[in-house]
């Protein structure tokens, strides 16, 4: 009996420290692995978190900036149709004018 409480000891050790160096493996391929990661995204010159803001914030101003120029426009042109609806009664009537007075020569 007393061999097999033995061999069972012996096995359970083993075990043991095969558990505890595949552990310390995992850690290392781990570590391994990030390392690569990192080395690929830095060799891929992406942009940080902070740029990605500051462009996204100039991008959203620019839009801002580009609608409310769009709304000016459309403004400046109803006020120009305006002033060209006004003008035009006003030239035709004058047309009329000069055209009903007789030739002189």
């Amino acid at each position: 009996m007393q061999i097999n409480n033995r061999l069972l000891d012996d096995l359970t050790r083993v075990t043991n420290s095969a558990l505890g160096t595949m552990t310390g493996v995992k850690g290392e391929v781990d570590a391994l692995v990030r390392q690569q990661f990192e080395k690929i995204l830095i060799n891929m010159d992406l942009a940080t978190r902070e740029e990605f803001d500051v462009v996204r914030d100039i991008a959203t101003k620019a839009t801002q900036r580009a609608d409310a120029l769009e709304a000016q426009v459309t403004t400046l042109e109803d006020r120009l149709a305006k002033l060209e609806a006004a003008s035009k009664p006003a030239a035709k009537t004058t047309t009329k004018a000069a055209s009903s007075k007789p030739a002189s020569k």
